[in-house]
């Protein structure tokens, strides 16, 4: 190989199943391809047949999940939509969107800054039955390289970059910003024309009938939800709005939660003023054209509907140079506020419902659970600023840009009455007379995330309902408790979750790409090294893994390849977790995985097969003994770092690896098998 010519090493073992001989026939295939190119010159694509292929029984997501049947109760929008390509600018240019996208005045706002995550989720929630879904953009880019992989597509974008000059020219530092401040601008609005609205990040997937769930009582008597980010916050990418009066408490949170940091955007000494510091000092972080995080301005605007005052505590908290002082100003205010303030759970009540009997697996088969609420009004400071609470925390007077934001939620609202300002103390008695309106945080048999909840979704398998014949939410979210590193999300997603991430899709966006993860964005197929079928075995000890990631790294490191990650059966020793009993060689797999596989060290991949009673079981390892993690990346590509943003962060990966491998003296690699070949090595398929 180090002369330049390719072997394929095959596994000498007498049996073998139909899905090796499968892969071994396609590595043989491809490797004559390639001899017979550099002889003849051939055309290079005949190479895509085999390495998608290849793709497919590496996954074998698409080829052996059974089809679910369809869970989009009465609201299977896709048919009757009609799709939406165009600014979103005006409000006749939603009003346009809303008009050929919304269904039953129902919408989905989504976003994200990658398009592999925007694709894959726009396929994942048009495959459940959804289409009503809008992707939000600060320019017309990636909707184009979007509208001709989808019948239908729901895509906008801003257009005038000066009144949006607050979130596309954000340089406040405030991280991933732009995106995520797009679709709260635009679900707002949206809320504020009277529609009901889901906000959700694109690292979410229906699982069950959530409109049928949410319709019904008692859930249907809560006009927000949101989901709970620790303490008492709130999740920005994923909130649901139904029944919202166009001028009630709601749409006020949601317009609050833009207004505000437009107004800092413009002028931010006020806020500064008000922590204690100059008005020009940005020592502590807040920069001239600050934002707030996303999150941390939602959870103060729902705060201030529920305590009935405005906030700004979670804004600026991380920026005061007295916070511990500040917090404990704060929270004692909060917690002791409210129907429960006496046992210090402020103003939130917990009430008992029941559980819908399709999702009772999230609340942990139970057949009730308890969801926390409060009421929501107008907040009003009644003229009353108080300096240790920060003062009042904005410019007396309005910047353009604020004034545009007001103009675009008035001109939205209708003949709906005017917001109340409540800085105003003439405005007191308007806010008082808005009937209030009830908050919820999601229940986790409703909307859940990877690992929280009475169920852990994700590392305990429960997200392979064609297993378990149980779902555990109607809508989950893949943001909590996932294994670190830069793609973690990317590997859950095609690993642990039935047609989560699907590569037909991800040929139509982009098909000059080879149809595997990592490589979307190189426009050519990378050279690939990887362990031959086989090698990877029931009885792999942790120094067997060890020494063969080390060694594939460094063949890697030699030929300039990049290293596909193999998947290492999930009944190895090394793979079991500390003082489990369960022997799934002896017993077969179950769900949850966490009762006898150390899932922070191993994803099992539950999609692979349509049943748990299966000889060898495969997982795919985040980390090895080799004192750093693997980064949870199937395939990473190879130098040189390309510009673009999601290429470096995947060759960042890689050539963090190939770094630490240069640091050790023995480049050779010298590893007897457990099963080793006639010559007593590991194989190796290069191509």
């Amino acid at each position: 190989t180090l002369k330049g010519r390719i072997y394929v090493l095959r596994d000498e073992r007498p049996q073998v199943t139909l899905n090796l001989h499968f892969q071994l026939v396609c590595c043989n295939w491809l490797a004559q391809n390639m001899l017979a190119r550099r002889a003849s010159k051939i055309d290079c694509s005949t190479l895509f047949i085999p390495i998608f292929v290849l793709g497919i029984f590496w996954l074998q997501v698409l080829a052996e999940t059974p089809p679910r049947p369809k869970r989009c109760g009465e609201f299977c929008s896709f048919e009757h939509i009609e799709g939406y390509v165009g600014p979103l600018d005006t409000t006749k240019n939603l009003q346009d969107a809303l008009n050929r996208l919304s269904y039953k005045r129902e919408i989905v706002v989504a976003h994200h800054a990658q398009l592999d995550f925007v694709y894959q989720m726009v396929h994942r929630w048009q495959r459940f039955g959804y289409g009503h879904v809008l992707m939000v953009f600060p320019d017309h880019v990636l909707c184009h390289r979007l509208e001709g992989a989808f019948t239908k597509l729901g895509c906008g974008w801003y257009e005038d970059h000066n009144d949006m000059a607050w979130i596309v020219n954000q340089g406040g530092g405030c991280k991933g910003c732009t995106d995520k401040w797009l679709i709260h601008y635009t679900g707002a609005r949206a809320v504020r024309m009277g529609y009901n609205v889901l906000v959700a990040d694109a690292d979410t997937m229906p699982l069950y009938d959530f409109y049928g769930m949410i319709h019904s009582p008692p859930y249907n008597n809560v006009t927000l939800f949101n989901q709970r980010e620790g303490n008492f916050n709130v999740n920005g990418g994923m909130y649901y709005i139904q029944n919202a009066a166009r001028d009630g408490p709601v749409a006020y949170v949601l317009y609050d939660h833009i207004l505000k940091n437009v107004r800092w955007f413009e002028d931010v000494t006020a806020l500064r003023r008000g922590i204690g510091l100059r008005g020009d000092d940005s020592s502590t972080g807040i920069n001239d054209g600050f934002l707030c995080n996303d999150q941390f301005s939602l959870s103060d605007s729902v705060h201030g509907a529920i305590t009935g005052r405005p906030q700004v505590f979670e804004c600026v908290f991380w920026f005061h140079p007295r916070r511990p002082d500040w917090e404990k100003l704060h929270l004692t205010m909060y917690s002791k506020t409210g129907p429960e303030g006496g046992e210090g759970f402020g103003p939130y009540s917990t009430i008992t419902v029941p559980v819908p009997e399709p999702l009772r697996r999230g609340a942990g088969g139970a057949l009730q659970g308890q969801m926390v609420t409060a009421q929501l009004r107008i907040p009003h400071a009644r003229g009353e600023w108080p300096s240790e609470r920060g003062g009042y925390p904005f410019s007396l007077q309005l910047g353009p840009l604020a004034k545009h934001v007001m103009e675009i939620f008035r001109e939205a609202g209708g003949d709906a009455a005017p917001f109340p300002d409540p800085w105003d103390t003439a405005s007191a008695a308007a806010a008082d007379a808005v009937p209030p309106e009830k908050f919820a945080y999601f229940p986790p048999w409703i909307a859940n995330t990877h690992s929280l909840g009475p169920e852990n979704n994700g590392n305990d398998g429960w997200y392979n309902d064609h297993l378990t014949g149980e779902v555990p939410a109607a809508i989950s979210h893949l943001h909590a408790g996932l294994t670190s590193g830069d793609f973690t999300k990317i590997v859950h997603f095609a690993v642990e979750v039935p047609y989560g991430w699907d590569f037909d899709v991800a040929l139509r966006v982009a098909p000059q790409t080879a149809p595997y993860l990592g490589t979307e964005v190189h426009g050519r197929v990378p050279p690939l090294l990887a362990i031959a079928p086989g090698v990877m075995h029931r009885g792999l000890t942790q120094g067997d893994f060890a020494a063969m990631m080390e060694g594939l790294m460094r063949l890697a490191l030699v030929l300039n390849r990049a290293v596909v990650w193999p998947w290492v059966p999930c009944e190895a020793p090394f793979l079991r977790k500390a003082g489990a009993t369960y022997d799934p060689v002896v017993s077969g797999h179950k769900i949850p995985w966490s009762d006898y596989i150390d899932t922070t060290a191993a994803i099992p991949n539950g999609p692979e097969t349509i049943s748990l009673k299966v000889c060898t079981h495969p997982c795919f390892c985040l980390s090895s003994p080799l004192s750093h993690p693997l980064r949870l990346h199937p395939s990473f590509p190879p130098p040189p770092i390309s510009a673009d943003k999601h290429t470096q962060a995947h060759t960042h990966t890689y050539t963090h690896t190939l770094t630490r491998a240069r640091s050790s003296s023995r480049l050779s690699f010298q590893h007897t098998s457990t099963t080793p070949n006639k010559n007593g090595r590991t194989d190796f398929v290069v191509w």
